[in-house]
């Protein structure tokens, strides 16, 4: 599981906000974005891998987000959103 310390949780959202599910980036690009060392911006790309946040291209360059882990998202809010219009 993933520590969210601030410094952290503040890069972390960086590199998510840059990230889609459709377009691959690599880590040198997405350290240029951030302004923090690529080892960094990978430090956290691994961690958020491991919590199937993102994936790695294949032939090993860029990122991007994780699909499948979108629509689970999705759908686990799905029920939250019925029952706030069900409440109003």
């Amino acid at each position: 599981m993933i520590r969210n310390v601030r410094r952290g949780l503040v890069t972390r959202t960086s590199i998510i906000k840059l990230l889609d599910s459709t377009t691959w980036i690599t880590t040198s690009d997405i350290s240029k974005q951030v302004d923090v060392t690529s080892h960094t911006v990978l430090y956290h790309l691994r961690n958020l891998e491991r919590e199937k946040v993102v994936e790695r291209n294949a032939e090993g360059r860029g990122w991007r987000l994780g699909p499948y882990e979108q629509i689970e998202l999705m759908e686990f809010l799905a029920p939250s959103r019925s029952k706030r219009k069900k409440k109003s």
